[in-house]
């Protein structure tokens, strides 16, 4: 990809996050918990909040391997320019349950 085109699409994806964001058609979704399914044909994620189910987004298989790599990447290059890595919950799991042992 050209300097022009990465530019030209950085651009594109900062008029949809505008946009997505302001809009008060797209829905705004906060969630600190998931649960994820599949099938023969799709992924599924279940978006929860304090536990309770919120929101369910389905996709196929090549846009949740294209999430995976994009968010994977994203994360790296945060952890790489911050020198701190970011807990994952199962982490933090680990860290409650091992303060609720002592």
């Amino acid at each position: 990809m050209s300097k022009k085109e990465e530019t030209d699409k950085n651009a594109n994806i900062q008029t949809l996050a505008k946009y997505a964001l302001e809009s008060d058609e797209v829905p705004k979704i906060y969630a600190n918990g998931f649960a994820q399914f599949f099938n023969n044909a799709d992924v599924g994620i279940i978006l929860q909040l304090n536990g309770k189910p919120n929101a369910v987004i389905n996709m196929s298989y090549t846009l949740a391997k294209t999430l995976h790599d994009r968010l994977g990447k994203q994360i790296k290059d945060l952890e790489k320019d911050s020198g701190h890595d970011i807990m994952t919950t199962e982490f933090v799991d680990r860290i409650k349950s091992k303060r609720n042992d002592e």
